[in-house]
Order: C-alpha cells, then sequence, then structure tokens
C-alpha cells in the first residue's frame, strides 16, 4: 500500500527536471511546441489537425468539447506530451468518456456513448486489475488523489519506443548546463584573473555546446555559425519533430480505436511535406541558392 506522502515523493522524483540553467526553458519548450507553425502550410494552424473523415464518428465525439479551436487544443496536449517525453521519459493521455441515457431498438434503455476528450495527466500506474488501473494523479496543486480509469482508456507514450533512452533530452540539458559561460567569467573578470581570455572562453563553450546538439537539430544561438550549418541544423530540428509527431499520433489513434467502437476515422496532421534529402542534396550540388533553400525551410 502506498501512502500519500509516499506518492507525493514518488511523483516527485519521476518529475524533477535537472537544475535551472542558462538553456532550460528554451530547450524543452522550442522542442516540444510550434508542430502547426512550423510544420504546417501557412496561414493553415487552425485546421492542422482534423478528424477524417470529418463526418466520422470520432470526429462528432470529440468535436463537442471544442467548438471553437479543436485543432488549437489537440496541439496543446501533444505539446505537453512531447515535453513528458523528453523532459521525463514518459507520458499519459487519459481518454476520458461522457455517456448519455438512450433507449435501444428492445427499448431497453443503455449507456450511449456521447463525447469523449483527451488530457495529459502527470502521475504512475499504481495498480493493474484485469480491465482497468488506478492511476496516481497529481493535481494543479501538488495534492494526489487516484483515479481508476479503464486500460483501455489509458495510453502510455514511452520515449524508449523512439530510441532514446530515458535521460537523452535531460543529459543534453546538463551538458548545455556547462557550456553557461555566465557562471565563471563574470566572477574571472571581477576578480582579474590573469591570462583570462573571455572570447577564447567563449569560443571554447560554443563548441562544447554545438558538440552537446549534434544530434538533434535545436540550436541556442546561431552567433558564429554558417549559412549551412544554420540549414542542416534546422533540416535536423524537422525531422525530430515529425518523429515525435507521428509517434504520438500512431498512439492516439491506437488509443482511439481501442476505446471506441466503430470510430470510423483517424486524427491527422495535415504536415506541408518536404524531401530534406533531395533539397539538402540539391543545395549541396548549387541546384538551390542559400535564399531559395531558406523560403522553402522555413516559410511554409
Amino acid at each position: 500500500m502506498i501512502s500519500m506522502f509516499s506518492a507525493q515523493n514518488k511523483i516527485n522524483r519521476i518529475y524533477h527536471l535537472p537544475k535551472e540553467n542558462l538553456y532550460k526553458y528554451r530547450f524543452f519548450e522550442d522542442l516540444s511546441s510550434g508542430y502547426s507553425f512550423i510544420l504546417g502550410e501557412a496561414n493553415k494552424n487552425r485546421n492542422f489537425f482534423t478528424f477524417e473523415p470529418i463526418s466520422c464518428r470520432l470526429s462528432k465525439l470529440i468535436n463537442g468539447n471544442h467548438p471553437y479551436d479543436l485543432s488549437y487544443d489537440i496541439e496543446q496536449v501533444i505539446a505537453r506530451v512531447t515535453y513528458s517525453l523528453m523532459a521525463f521519459g514518459k507520458a499519459y493521455v487519459y481518454i476520458k468518456t461522457e455517456y448519455t441515457t438512450g433507449i435501444d431498438c428492445d427499448n431497453i434503455e443503455a449507456k450511449v456513448l456521447s463525447s469523449i476528450e483527451i488530457h495529459e495527466i502527470k502521475g504512475f500506474v499504481k495498480k493493474k486489475k484485469k480491465t482497468h488501473v488506478i492511476f496516481c494523479c497529481r493535481g494543479y496543486n501538488e495534492a494526489t488523489s487516484d483515479i481508476e480509469i479503464q486500460r483501455n482508456q489509458l495510453i502510455v507514450f514511452d520515449i524508449k519506443d523512439l530510441g532514446y533512452s530515458k535521460n537523452y533530452f535531460t543529459n543534453i540539458l546538463k551538458k548545455l548546463g556547462k557550456c553557461d559561460i555566465t557562471l565563471f567569467s563574470t566572477s574571472m573578470i571581477t576578480n582579474n584573473l590573469d591570462g583570462y581570455d573571455f572570447s577564447v572562453h567563449s569560443k571554447k563553450n560554443k563548441l562544447q555546446e554545438l558538440r552537446a546538439l549534434k544530434d538533434i537539430g535545436w540550436l541556442f544561438n546561431t552567433d558564429g555559425l554558417s549559412d549551412s550549418y544554420i540549414l542542416y541544423k534546422k533540416i535536423q530540428e524537422d525531422q525530430l519533430r515529425l518523429r515525435f509527431l507521428n509517434y504520438i499520433l500512431g498512439k492516439l489513434n491506437s488509443g482511439f480505436e481501442n476505446c471506441i467502437v466503430d470510430a470510423g476515422g483517424k486524427l491527422v496532421a495535415h504536415v506541408k511535406e518536404k524531401n530534406y534529402n533531395q533539397l539538402w542534396k540539391d543545395y549541396s550540388d548549387a541546384k538551390l541558392t542559400g535564399t531559395e533553400f531558406t523560403n522553402i525551410l522555413y516559410h511554409n
């Protein structure tokens, strides 16, 4: 039996982040947000996420709770899932169902599924049973509560499914923290340390920063970097974002199928397709100018 106190401690351990540094906020926010703006068609952010076909049962069940901007609300859920995967290694989405009472063809009163909502929830699976799980959930005020969730209503996302270790992104953040020149240079300058050269120190730290980020597309800033390198990192970041998006969409759609009888459709993202390998080859072969390549990558 897990006490409330030990449950809070466990949740605090699960959702512990590396200590604050210059990079922390932007690192997670930049990589987990902006799906529609970065990957979608220009001026079509509002309909980046849709259920297709539009007339499917799934679309009708979820649209009732989002009459104004369904795409935006779904994007917020996907952004939070992405953040949790990168920061904590796992994420959970709860498909919350609502029912109304209806009369079936035999005039027997029956519950009828009337709407669904999807929420990212934070916590851990406390107990597994045959048809449901007990999920220890953290609320907005940090208090914990146990909720009973049908197994087919809980979607579990794991960063390992994408080929990363649990701490892959937090380890990158820790490495970046060691590149924060402001932590060292101020004291060295103030103390008039003999032989200290700020520009040399800055260049060295910049190289360490780029090494830490070599396998993902994110850049803290572009000072001193070549146009070609910036464009290459942009491709890297887009591909990373697409990898997370496709994974999350796949898990959500599997969850809908498991939870809803005759869903009749699926959630899709209207990504503007780009052949990144071909674009890079054309740029390398001088078939595309830097300006043309930039316009393709940055201006949807």
